[in-house]
């Protein structure tokens, strides 16, 4: 009966740790550069829905606060929302969003903000760099740092699970879903607003 219970803790515990493993694993793939490791570790699927509908949703608050103001606009700006999610749904577009949150943000800002204009969205294009790929410079566990970069972990369902962290005074929010054995990465909320 003992060694069923330890059994039984011990699944229950694995179980637990086990997001916290996968978010880690991307964590390492994101600092190094790794393309395939990124490749792997999201449903690129469900990301891009996901991604797209916020973006749709996004460009819709700026067309309307536009329309409130009388610029001109252009509703092929609608389809924005497309051209930006097929940049940033790409490793390497997730890799340098977590390098550069700060200056890949504001690119996309600007996107919105001037493709919502006629002459502007002619000239815009976006295209984040390439990815290096660099080595991982291990250093010792810095727990206040870490907690004081996550604002909220835990289980939606038994088989999701959310992180909310700050990164460069953003705030991004990760759901991950577990599909087979492996926690895959399904959406990424940015704070573009």
């Amino acid at each position: 009966m003992r060694n069923v219970i330890i059994s039984l803790f011990s699944l229950a515990f694995i179980y637990l740790l086990w997001p916290y493993i996968a978010v880690f694993s991307l964590y390492v793939t994101l600092q190094t550069g790794d393309i395939a490791g990124v490749e792997e570790r999201v449903d690129w699927s469900s990301f891009k829905k996901e991604l797209r509908i916020d973006l749709n949703n996004l460009i819709k608050i700026r067309l309307k606060e536009s329309l409130n103001k009388q610029t001109h606009l252009n509703f092929d700006s609608l389809n924005l929302s497309e051209q930006i999610c097929d940049k940033i749904a790409t490793p390497e577009g997730v890799i340098y969003l977590f390098n550069k949150p700060n200056e890949f943000i504001e690119q996309i800002r600007q996107i919105v903000k001037n493709a919502l204009q006629l002459e502007a969205a002619k000239k815009n294009s976006f295209n984040p760099p390439t990815a290096k790929k660099k080595s991982l410079e291990l250093e010792g566990p810095n727990f206040s740092h870490l907690f004081g970069h996550i604002k909220y972990a835990f289980f939606t369902a038994p088989g999701s699970f959310r992180l909310s962290f700050n990164e460069a005074k953003l705030s991004f929010t990760m759901d991950w879903r577990l599909q087979g054995f492996f926690w895959k990465l399904v959406r990424l909320k940015v704070p573009i607003k």
